[in-house]
């Protein structure tokens, strides 16, 4: 087993606020994707750093995927509607969301490992003139609610078309306070 390297907190935080890339900080810090992961995930969980500030980078590089650079957008928006969400490949297995962003989601009731991807859906033909919302995002952190024994998980929003984006965004409107 190989020994865990200690990275200084304060040094770390300086260059994810400044905007340095996953990459940059990985040969910087000489983290491997997943040592970085662990970062990222202990940074978010002891509350120094949001996801916001930690996920703000887009990941994928797909041509239907959108890409938003406008950080104004990037705010919590808690429902005021209950809304499902399922796994395009277990539909069976329903969970609603908590918050939402254009970058990102809290979900409830399904089941995450983080660094996982998983591909969403959003059934939403009540609210809009779309039957679904389809994306792919990965898991930045998961865990258990204590007493009730629902996982809860936070997602980077990885991929998603520009169709998707836009019902999404309306999505966001109705469905939340912001």
């Amino acid at each position: 087993m190989s020994a865990k390297r200690v990275v200084n907190a304060k040094d770390i935080v300086e260059d994810i606020r400044a905007g340095m890339s996953d990459k940059d900080l990985m040969t910087k810090y000489r983290l491997s994707s997943r040592g970085l992961q662990s970062a990222f995930s202990k940074l978010v969980n002891n509350r120094i750093l949001s996801v916001e500030e930690v996920y703000g980078q887009p990941r994928s590089t797909d041509d239907d995927t959108v890409i938003i650079d406008d950080i104004s957008l990037i705010q919590k928006h808690y429902l005021t509607v209950t809304a499902s969400i399922y796994e395009a490949d277990k539909p069976e297995i329903v969970g609603r969301l908590h918050e939402i962003t254009e970058r990102g989601l809290t979900v409830i009731g399904i089941q995450a490992r983080i660094g996982e991807e998983k591909s969403f859906v959003i059934p939403c033909k009540e609210f809009l003139p779309v039957d679904r919302i389809a994306f792919r995002a990965e898991c930045l952190w998961a865990n258990v609610k204590p007493g009730t024994g629902q996982w809860v998980g936070g997602y980077q929003i990885t991929s998603i078309s520009k169709g998707s984006l836009i019902f999404l965004r309306d999505l966001i409107k109705l469905l939340t306070l912001g």
